[in-house]
């Protein structure tokens, strides 16, 4: 799995914003590049997100957290998220995994 093909996937999905890479189980890689506003919802499953690019910070519930390539953030199942005044270059890897609800 590298950006590069990661970044294909994003290009050739639905939405131009989210690509699934690799699935197996109830696990989901794919990669996320959102487009100058994320307005994604809470998910039903736990997710890790690892930063692959770019700076900003990452709103989960109550908490903003500041972050930068290389970073690792985590979200229960169900909790709002998301990513605020982030670079134009940032991209993530997203894991989903579990069961619907969290673990």
């Amino acid at each position: 799995m590298t950006p590069k093909n990661a970044l294909k996937a994003v290009r050739e999905s639905d939405d131009g914003l989210y690509g699934v890479i690799l699935e197996h189980g109830s696990m989901e890689l794919g990669f996320y590049k959102p487009d100058a506003e994320d307005k994604q919802q809470p998910h039903e499953q736990d997710e890790i997100y690892i930063v692959q690019s770019g700076s900003g910070s990452f709103v989960r519930g109550a908490e903003t957290i500041p972050f930068s390539s290389g970073d690792a953030l985590f979200v229960a199942a169900g909790v709002n998220h998301r990513f605020v005044d982030f670079s134009e270059d940032f991209a993530a890897w997203v894991i989903f995994y579990g069961p619907s609800g969290g673990e």
